[in-house]
């Protein structure tokens, strides 16, 4: 059974590279490729779990190697086939196969074909390997594969305006919960002293019961953030600007529960916690109550639908904190089926009741009574109408004072600001390499870097203007994050490391933004330019700038990074909380940059644009 698991994740692999390699125009041959490849997928999922059962139906636990070893951090790639593994399993290669034979009729023609299957197998590989994973970092690096895949489909249109500004809306709340999931990765080495498989949770969080409530709050933050949970509740119906069928896929049938499986799969870990229960299904049950009460007033289906969904996870919330494990698993496969149904037929729907309406519709009296309840009833209707102000919220307490922060040190675009730092990382960096700096004197300069480091990633995120300049800034941000890592540690043969994605990153990114400048496209951040209209090797290329420069997982940049981060001692967690601060918004801040220079409407483009969403 070993080499059958290991068949799921080369699997999509070789989709992802099989529709790569093929020409956009040949769609034919684009899903033979993609059809063949996932029927595959299928059977050996079915041929794997029939066998798993027949051989009693026993958690498998297999280790495939090691991709980074250390003393202090070992990056071993683990995998669990189990009943919560084999359940999410079959229903991703059958909502996939079926969604994609849907697919090659719906997007018959369309200039991204190609996209969607290539988007697909990327985003399969990464949900393979958070379903199989066995352990937190083989599960980060899912994570972070179908956080990226989701915003490259919520952006299909990437010539319109609405796409792409979604799409960035929506990568930055993934951010929060990928910045939490790096935090928990961190806290659960710093308490086990080790990198603990999955099947062995159960009896490490027995040894360490004090420890456990931080890092299950920790986790579940993530999962509420996944599975759009209140407050988060919001990105998701902002998230159907892709083409239906992907929007059945991610946010009808699968990406949206995977926060419910982190759940599900770290389950031991807080199964004997009752203010985790009690956590988890408050989290549920409000969210059910909010959700339910948006999706009744939205004018939208994808909204009402979105809603919908979200009110039945949180009821899925409640039922694992009750224990009910078997009931979240049937729960599951039941509201992915009929959100994914709801989700494809949704089109032929709206045209029915657009029909419908035109000929016979007649305006409902409604009348709300001048009673307590009605006024209630009346505040309730608005509230849902207005998505309970979760964006405006959102935006008031998180990006607005981040914008105004980074307002703040404008002074940081200009050539001689950029200039002095880098002279005083230079001086520092001598003066550590060198040995001239005690044990205080070293801790004072990691704090004096971390903060640097977010204080330049935050103005990157902010500034309006050329992209060039963000660039620069967080390639500074880059360099005193390596100075606060080798300060605190002395770890030099991991900074080289670290430092050989960032480089790369940073050489490939300006090489594109010069060419993009050099052919008269404008480049700053106050608008969306739409510049993969005109130069789309380009766009490609500098995503791949930006996928480094994020420390994208398996990069060598990310592996120096976890290794580093494992070193700091126990006592230090507040200079882990600001390097997650400072993780959170570079990756903001690089997409940002991608989104704003080479998506949207091209100033050549005659084609009208919503810019407002429903």
């Amino acid at each position: 059974m070993t080499h059958l698991l290991t068949l799921l994740l080369l699997l999509p692999v070789f989709g992802f590279i099989g529709c790569l390699l093929i020409p956009r125009a040949r769609e034919q041959a684009i899903f033979t490729v993609a059809i063949t490849i996932l029927v595959i997928e299928f059977l050996v999922v079915a041929t794997l779990t029939v066998a798993w059962i027949v051989s009693g139906a026993a958690p498998l636990t297999v280790h495939l190697g090691t991709l980074f070893s250390s003393p202090a951090y070992t990056f071993a790639v683990k995998l669990l086939f189990d009943v919560t593994a084999a359940v999410f399993l079959v229903m991703t290669a059958l909502m996939i196969m079926l969604i994609s034979i849907f697919s090659k009729y719906y997007l018959h023609r369309e200039q991204g074909f190609k996209r969607v299957y290539v988007t697909i197998f990327l985003f399969l590989t990464g949900l393979s390997l958070i379903l199989l994973a066995g352990n937190f970092e083989v599960l980060f690096v899912g994570w972070e594969l179908i956080g990226i895949s989701s915003v490259l489909l919520i952006a299909f249109y990437r010539d319109r305006y609405l796409p792409a500004r979604n799409a960035l809306k929506v990568f930055s709340v993934y951010r929060i919960g990928d910045a939490f999931l790096l935090a928990a990765l961190l806290y659960a080495h710093h308490v086990f002293h080790a990198s603990v498989p999955f099947a062995e949770l159960s009896s490490a969080a027995a040894e360490h019961t004090g420890q456990i409530v931080l890092l299950g709050v920790l986790l579940l933050i993530v999962a509420m953030v996944k599975s759009a949970q209140f407050p988060f509740s919001y990105w998701l119906p902002r998230a159907m600007e892709g083409p239906t069928t992907s929007s059945a896929i991610f946010y009808g049938a699968l990406s949206v529960h995977m926060g419910l499986f982190l759940l599900l799969r770290t389950y031991p870990l807080w199964e004997a916690n009752v203010v985790l229960h009690v956590a988890v299904g408050l989290s549920g049950l409000v969210t059910a109550i909010i959700a339910a009460s948006i999706a009744r007033v939205q004018s939208s289906a994808k909204t009402q639908i979105a809603y919908s969904s979200i009110a039945q996870i949180g009821i899925m919330f409640i039922e694992l904190a009750l224990g009910l494990y078997w009931l979240v698993l049937i729960h599951f496969v039941s509201n992915a089926a009929l959100r994914a149904y709801q989700l494809l037929i949704s089109p032929s729907i709206v045209g029915y009741l657009v029909h419908d309406q035109f000929f016979y519709f007649t305006p409902p009296i409604h009348k709300i009574k001048r009673t307590l309840l009605g006024k209630l009833y009346g505040s309730f209707y608005i509230l849902g109408i207005k998505e309970w102000n979760m964006n405006a919220a959102m935006r008031k307490y998180l990006w607005g004072p981040l914008k105004s922060l980074g307002r703040r040190f404008a002074i940081l675009d200009t050539a001689a600001a950029q200039t002095s730092l880098l002279i005083v990382l230079l001086v520092a960096v001598g003066l550590s390499f060198l040995g001239f700096l005690s044990k205080n004197a070293s801790l004072a300069i990691a704090v004096a870097c971390a903060s640097a480091s977010c204080l330049l990633y935050i103005r990157a995120y902010s500034t309006k203007r050329s992209a060039r300049v963000a660039w620069n800034l967080l390639g500074l941000g880059h360099l005193y994050a390596m100075l606060f890592l080798a300060a605190m540690l002395n770890g030099w043969h991991y900074l080289v490391l670290y430092s050989v994605g960032i480089v790369a990153a940073y050489v490939l990114g300006h090489v594109c933004l010069r060419a993009v400048r050099q052919q008269g496209e404008n480049d700053t951040l106050v608008d969306y330019h739409g510049v993969v209209y005109t130069h789309p090797y380009v766009a490609n290329i500098m995503f791949v700038a930006v996928l480094l420069f994020m420390a994208f997982p398996i990069s060598p940049s990310f592996l120096a990074q976890e290794a580093l981060l494992s070193m700091i001692p126990g006592g230090y967690a507040p200079l882990i909380v600001l390097f997650c601060i400072a993780y959170f918004v570079m990756g903001v801040a690089a997409v940002r940059l991608y989104m704003k220079v080479f998506f949207g409407m091209h100033h050549t483009s005659r084609h009208e644009s919503a810019f407002r969403s429903s």
